[in-house]
């Protein structure tokens, strides 16, 4: 087996500690490097057990042979792009940029980037396998033609007003940053919608304009499908507890829960292996539970303790590089995302209007 070596650019999203111990759990990869020019890199080297260096010392390491991007979403393109320049495959948290020009950016490097050399990004709700196991059953036509579908997302109460959600140079908020895991399952799914009806919002009794809530309904046209997409700030539950997808067909509907992950599927009659009423799945009760109750001294936000969608998706970024496989969460998704909220985003400031996203 080839051994994969890997380095980080930026430490201070919170998911940078779970992709490596996500990592570390495959055999043949190491995880060596980390460089940043926040003073915390230090801290954070010394808890992974890796080395604190410069950008260039990571890139220049020939041992190293992929990246993992973890920066302010500014810096996550440019990271890419240098890490790409280098002859290193990489994986950029989402959103994977700060605007739609920096993904769009990223899909031209990809296309331009020396053979065998993978880019993936950071989108891992969708490989939950409650997620996963519906597209299959959508798929297969179990439920029948899908007719509407009802999605909902939120960030964890007082995240808005953290400095992780209000970098200047991001296009967006909450819904773009946190927001935009829900946007792309759908997208897993669904594809890309013709055109959005937004109305983004803020909350004025629980923050002000400095913050950047994005309270947000939005419409997903597609020529067969209507989705809806409701999003809010002030969740008391855990990140993702609450958010979930239910899918109506002509012969029946799902049900999909995110963290704890769960699955609800109910037919009409009996139908492909499945009997008539409902059948329940359940992964998990948060066991254990999804962050760590213990200090994080090197992001604002708590570490993970729940990891089991990142080690679906570090497996799924191993085996692209290792054998080729198709990537899980590829770029021309993302660019699909930031698009859909881009275009949200412009249909509020038309108060509802519809705006067309672009295609592929």
């Amino acid at each position: 087996m080839e051994p994969l070596v890997v380095g980080l650019l930026g430490i201070t999203h919170p998911h940078a500690s779970a992709r490596v111990r996500a990592l570390r759990e495959i055999e043949g990869v190491e995880v060596v490097a980390a460089a940043d020019d926040d003073p915390r890199l230090q801290y954070f080297t010394d808890k992974y057990d890796m080395e604190p260096r410069d950008i260039d010392g990571v890139l220049e390491d020939g041992r190293i042979n992929a990246v993992m991007v973890h920066s302010k979403s500014k810096d996550m393109v440019p990271h890419a792009l240098r890490a790409l320049a280098a002859g290193k495959s990489v994986v950029v948290e989402k959103p994977g940029g700060g605007t739609v020009d920096d993904l769009l950016k990223l899909a031209e490097a990809e296309i331009l980037a020396a053979p065998g050399l993978v880019v993936q990004v950071g989108y891992n709700v969708r490989l939950a396998q409650s997620v996963t196991r519906a597209k299959e059953l959508i798929d297969a036509g179990t439920i029948g033609n899908v007719v509407s579908v009802s999605a909902r997302g939120a960030a964890l109460a007082g995240e808005h007003l953290t400095a992780h959600l209000n970098q200047p140079a991001d296009m967006g908020g909450a819904l773009w940053i946190i927001g935009c895991h829900m946007i792309d399952s759908l997208v897993s799914m669904f594809g890309v919608p013709e055109s959005v009806n937004a109305r983004v919002r803020k909350s004025a009794m629980l923050s002000d304009e400095s913050s950047r809530e994005d309270s947000a309904a939005v419409l997903l046209n597609y020529s067969d499908i209507s989705a809806t997409f409701s999003f809010d700030s002030h969740d008391r539950l855990e990140w993702f507890e609450s958010s979930g997808i239910s899918v109506y067909g002509t012969a029946g509907m799902i049900e999909i829960g995110v963290l704890p992950q769960r699955l609800r599927v109910y037919v009409e009659k009996d139908r492909a292996g499945w009997s008539a009423g409902w059948t329940e799945w359940t992964q998990s009760y948060f066991t254990p539970p999804f962050a760590r109750t213990d200090a994080n001294k090197f992001s604002e936000l708590p570490e993970l303790e729940n990891i089991s969608n990142f080690r679906t998706e570090m497996r799924g970024w191993v085996d692209s590089i290792r054998t080729g496989a198709p990537v899980v969460a590829p770029v021309k998704d993302a660019l699909a995302v930031a698009r859909i909220i881009d275009a949200s985003y412009r249909s509020e400031k038309e108060l509802g209007a519809s705006v067309q996203v672009a295609q592929a």
